[in-house]
């Protein structure tokens, strides 16, 4: 994969990341969750569909994660590069772990609604979980974070292998 496609496509996933975020950060609000009542909203299909392009999103990262790895290995970008693309690739990693695991909570919640017993607001009857809209919103600020640092690795990165006009000069 040339350096200026796995750009390319880092910048693709991160947008996508941002449009279904965005989805889920504007279904969250409309999450209903009452555990002793048994009230839970279903989750609409719009929602669902959004969760599922965040889960498919986190597929090709490794391979973007890889690929910047190589890239720094091989020599594609300067012998002194930044802080912020030295770190990238672990950051990555991490952030994309902290969205697969709200991911993971969030669609528990939302396949197995909690019913407790209706005995004060303290006692055994409180939530054992978070509500799903906190969780969704949690989801929404992951993605998001993930989206900002696969764009700023990409832009980063691209600039980096763009040759200067004074190295253009050098090399002629």
């Amino acid at each position: 994969m040339r350096s200026g496609q796995i750009h390319v496509e880092a910048n693709d996933a991160a947008v996508r990341l941002q449009v279904a975020a965005a989805v889920v950060r504007r279904h969250a609000g409309g999450l209903r969750y009452h555990p002793q009542t048994g009230v839970a909203t279903s989750p609409s299909a719009e929602l669902r569909q959004a969760l599922h392009h965040l889960r498919e999103s986190l597929t090709p990262l490794p391979a973007l994660v890889e690929a910047f790895t190589r890239e720094d290995a091989a020599g594609d970008s300067p012998a002194v590069a930044p802080r912020e693309v030295v770190e990238g690739p672990p950051r990555l990693q991490v952030l994309a772990e902290a969205l697969r695991s709200a991911l993971e909570a969030l669609e528990g919640v939302l396949a197995h609604p909690e019913r407790a017993p209706l005995d004060a607001p303290y006692g055994l009857g409180s939530p054992q979980r978070p509500h799903p809209g906190a969780l969704a919103t949690w989801v929404a600020d992951r993605a998001e974070a993930l989206a900002r640092e696969l764009a700023t690795q990409a832009v980063l990165r691209a600039n980096l292998t763009v040759p200067t006009a004074e190295a253009r000069r050098t090399t002629r």
